[in-house]
């Protein structure tokens, strides 16, 4: 349970209740910084987390900083608008990923920052230099302007990678492979052959929020999974050490393997370049592809992913009726 604790983010929650006692007591420039605080820890437990309670902290404590900032320099209402929209541009992709995906309506998080920075403009202009009004809006602007520029241009490397499809199709061998699970057992995909389906979910590591959305979607999906025998296998470019903290944190109870060469990520054709991100993530062979393979029994691919929709691995329910066409091998227990 402690290892699912967002202690930053509820050190967060904890200013974000003493900042109003501040404003009461006369503290105002306290209670901004608390405030500003609360936002900047949360945002760094982003990517570690991606919970439903974390994307309510950052809405809450951005938007608060926005008014306690319009009621503090009496400009309502720009800087509460700005914060919004930026606090709403960073979570909204990862919030909602089955609907916007890493490609979809990209317009949407784009221009709410944009917007965002343009309310900023306007409460700041013909304004003398401030610390408060022109400095502790900048984290969220930032932010969101940065965050929503990677995803433009990770959709555009994604649809050029994936434009001719992955290199493993549906209907021939899936290759074979041995990567070592979680706890340093190492897991062959042959171990399945003539036993149970296996579900394949490449992702792209634990630096991404999106990939967490997708683990805990299959999780969900658990029941449905077992009454078909289908053993559900996570594959990432991470260390067993990375991957053994990720499936404690975020909950999840499928082995997840580590490809940290990526040889398995080639072998099957997702993983690509991509300048951008690969200035943060130190991965040698470059950027893995979110995709999902099912494997049947005897081996063949019977069912992968579109790559020219690529938030389709984020739908389980697509996998189902593909299911209903594999023997059933009867219920097994999840490693």
């Amino acid at each position: 349970m402690f290892s699912r604790l967002h202690p930053l983010t509820a050190l967060g929650s904890l200013l974000m209740v003493v900042a109003p006692l501040l404003f009461v007591a006369g503290r105002a420039e306290v209670a901004l910084g608390a405030l500003f605080l609360a936002y900047g820890f949360t945002l760094l437990e982003f990517k570690k987390y991606t919970s439903n309670f974390q994307f309510g902290m950052l809405l809450v404590s951005g938007t608060a900083l926005g008014i306690a900032l319009d009621l503090h320099c009496n400009d309502w209402p720009w800087l509460t608008l700005a914060s919004f929209l930026a606090a709403s541009a960073t979570i909204v992709r990862q919030a909602f990923m089955p609907v916007f995906t890493y490609v979809n309506w990209l317009w949407v998080d784009t221009g709410k920052a944009l917007l965002a920075f343009a309310f900023y403009g306007i409460a700041i202009w013909g304004t003398s230099f401030s610390w408060e009004l022109w400095l502790l809006p900048l984290l969220p602007l930032i932010c969101a302007i940065g965050l929503t520029f990677s995803y433009v241009q990770d959709a555009y490397h994604m649809r050029k990678r994936t434009r001719f499809g992955y290199r493993v199709q549906q209907g021939k061998q899936a290759p074979e492979f041995e990567l070592p699970d979680q706890e340093g057992k190492s897991v062959k995909l042959s171990d399945y052959r003539g036993k149970h389906p296996v579900l394949l979910i490449f992702v792209r590591g634990d630096w991404c929020p999106g990939c967490h959305m997708m683990l805990r979607t299959y999780e969900r999906n658990r029941a449905k999974f077992l009454e078909k025998g289908v053993h559900v296998l996570g594959i990432g470019p991470d260390d067993i050490s990375v991957n053994k903290d990720m499936v404690q944190r975020i909950g999840v109870s499928y082995r997840m393997l580590s490809d940290d060469g990526q040889q398995v990520s080639t072998q099957y054709g997702v993983v690509y370049n991509n300048p951008v991100i690969e200035l943060s993530i130190d991965y040698s062979e470059g950027i893995p592809l979110p995709a999902s393979f099912l494997v049947d029994v005897d081996g063949i691919v019977r069912y992968v992913s579109r790559p020219d929709r690529v938030g389709e691995f984020l739908d389980p329910e697509l996998i189902f009726n593909v299911l209903n066409d594999i023997p059933k091998t009867g219920q097994v227990a999840w490693n």
